[in-house]
C-alpha cells in the first residue's frame, strides 16, 4: 500500500512538471514555429503516463481551431470515396490501428520511384555505421541495413508530388485526424539483408512513435514484400488509449524485442504486412510497430505522414524548389496542408 501511494505521488509530481512545460512549449511554438526539446519530452512523458489520453485532450482544441477542409471529390489513387466510405476507413483505423487499401499504386509509378531509388544517393544507417555517408544502393551489395533518401529530393520529385496532391489520400488523412491536416514527414528507404541480426537504429525492434500529437502515416510498398524481405509489422489495436501496457510505456522510446511482445499480446494480433508492390497501408504508428529484419532480398518503402499539428519533434527544414501545376493549385486551396514545405 505504501509503495502504491509513493508511486501515485511521483506521478502527480511528474504531471505537475510536464503540463506547464507543455503549455509553455506551445506558446514558444506559436512565435518561433519550433518546439523546445523539453516540451516535446513532456509530450512523450504525458503519453507514457496517461496511455494516450493526453494526446486526445490536446487534439480537441486543434480540431476546433482547424476544422477540416471541404473536399468535394475524394477521388485518387486509393479509390473514389464518399463520406460513408471515409467514415468506415477511419472507423477501421480507430479500431485496429491500420487500413490496407484495395487499390494499389500503379506499376508505372512504382517503376519510376524504383528507378529514382536506384540512381540517387541515400544516407546509410545502422548500429555498426560510425559515419553516415551517402551511397547509391546496389542490390546484392548493400553497405548498410538501411538507406534513407533526403526529404528535399523527395518533395521535389514529380511522382511524390502526384501523391501528396492526391485527393483520396488527403481526404483519408483529414477524416482520421478530424482537422485540417499538415503534410509532415516524407521519407523513403531501403531495408537490406546487410546483417544477420535486427538493427535498432534501423527501427527493426518494436517501438511507438510520438513525434506529434496526432498523425497518420501512409506506407507504400515499392517492391514485393514477402516473409523474408522485411515486412512492416504492427501490433493490432496497440494505438488505442492504454493499448500499450504501463510497464512498456514507462521505458519511453525503448526498443522492445519480439519475445516480450509475444508474452503480452496474442500472436494473431501481431500483423506482418506481406504484400505485393504498390500496396498502400494507412497506419497510426502510436501503436507498436517495426520493420521486420530482412533475411533475403530487400524492401523499398515510401512514407507520407499527415499530422494535426507540427508541435513536437524537430526535423531539418526543407522547402519546395520545384512545384507541379497541381501542387501550386492545391497550395493556394489548402495552405495549412503544405505549410511545412512552403
Amino acid at each position: 500500500m505504501r509503495n502504491q501511494i509513493i508511486k501515485i505521488l511521483r506521478q502527480i509530481k511528474q504531471t505537475a512538471l510536464d503540463v506547464p512545460k507543455l503549455l509553455w512549449g506551445f506558446l514558444v511554438y506559436s512565435f518561433k514555429k519550433k518546439t523546445p526539446k523539453s516540451a516535446h519530452q513532456s509530450l512523450i512523458n504525458l503519453f507514457c503516463l496517461t496511455g494516450g489520453y493526453s494526446n486526445d485532450i490536446l487534439s480537441l482544441p486543434i480540431s476546433m481551431l482547424h476544422r477540416p477542409y471541404k473536399i468535394h471529390s475524394a477521388k485518387g489513387v486509393l479509390g473514389d470515396f464518399n463520406r460513408e466510405q471515409l467514415k468506415d476507413i477511419s472507423k477501421r483505423i480507430n479500431e485496429e490501428g491500420f487500413y490496407i487499401f484495395e487499390n494499389k499504386l500503379p506499376d508505372e509509378l512504382c517503376e519510376k520511384l524504383l528507378k529514382f531509388a536506384y540512381t540517387h544517393p541515400a544516407t546509410i544507417r545502422g548500429d555498426t555505421i560510425q559515419y553516415a555517408s551517402k551511397e547509391i544502393y546496389v542490390p546484392h551489395e548493400p553497405k548498410a541495413v538501411r538507406y534513407d533518401y533526403e526529404q528535399q529530393m523527395l518533395i521535389d520529385n514529380a511522382q511524390v508530388q502526384n501523391l501528396i496532391t492526391d485527393k483520396s489520400i488527403i481526404a483519408v488523412a483529414q477524416n482520421y485526424l478530424r482537422a485540417k491536416p499538415v503534410l509532415d514527414v516524407i521519407g523513403m528507404w531501403w531495408h537490406t539483408a546487410y546483417q544477420k541480426e535486427p538493427d535498432s537504429s534501423a527501427a527493426q525492434f518494436f517501438h511507438f512513435d510520438m513525434d506529434r500529437i496526432r498523425w497518420l502515416k501512409f506506407f507504400i510498398y515499392l517492391t514485393d514484400v514477402n516473409d523474408e524481405s522485411g515486412p512492416h509489422a504492427f501490433v493490432k489495436s496497440s494505438h488505442k488509449n492504454k493499448g500499450i501496457p504501463r510497464h512498456l510505456r514507462a521505458r519511453g522510446y525503448a526498443r522492445i524485442k519480439d519475445e516480450e511482445i509475444f508474452s503480452i499480446y496474442d500472436k494473431e494480433n501481431v500483423i506482418y504486412h506481406i504484400a505485393p508492390k504498390g500496396t498502400i497501408i494507412a497506419e497510426d504508428t502510436r501503436g507498436l510497430h517495426k520493420g521486420q529484419h530482412v533475411v533475403r532480398g530487400d524492401r523499398l518503402v515510401l512514407q507520407l505522414q499527415f499530422s494535426n499539428h507540427l508541435f513536437g519533434a524537430d526535423y531539418p527544414s526543407c522547402k519546395f524548389k520545384n512545384k507541379s501545376e497541381k501542387l501550386v493549385e492545391l497550395i493556394a486551396a489548402y495552405p495549412r496542408l503544405y505549410s511545412n514545405y512552403v
